[in-house]
């Protein structure tokens, strides 16, 4: 169990890294490609998990690939 924590973080840590970098808050983020902004904070913590139709609305919005997302993940 302790590898899928460990996924979820390093997920986390890039998502949040990803959306610094473009400026965005999580607000703009999230209402950008239609989730909640509490949802966006919960995956950004390591709370949560993504599921792909999510993570593909997440590089979409980033304005990054697929690949550029689990760079490091």
């Amino acid at each position: 169990m302790a590898k899928k924590q460990d996924v979820l973080i390093r997920f986390a840590v890039r998502l949040k890294q990803l959306r610094n970098e473009k400026n965005m808050s999580q607000v703009a983020l999230a209402e950008k490609i239609g989730i909640q902004s509490t949802y966006l904070s919960d995956l950004e913590n390591g709370k949560k998990e993504a599921c792909l139709r999510v993570i593909d609305l997440l590089a979409t919005g980033l304005g990054v690939s697929l690949s550029t997302l689990f760079e490091s993940v």
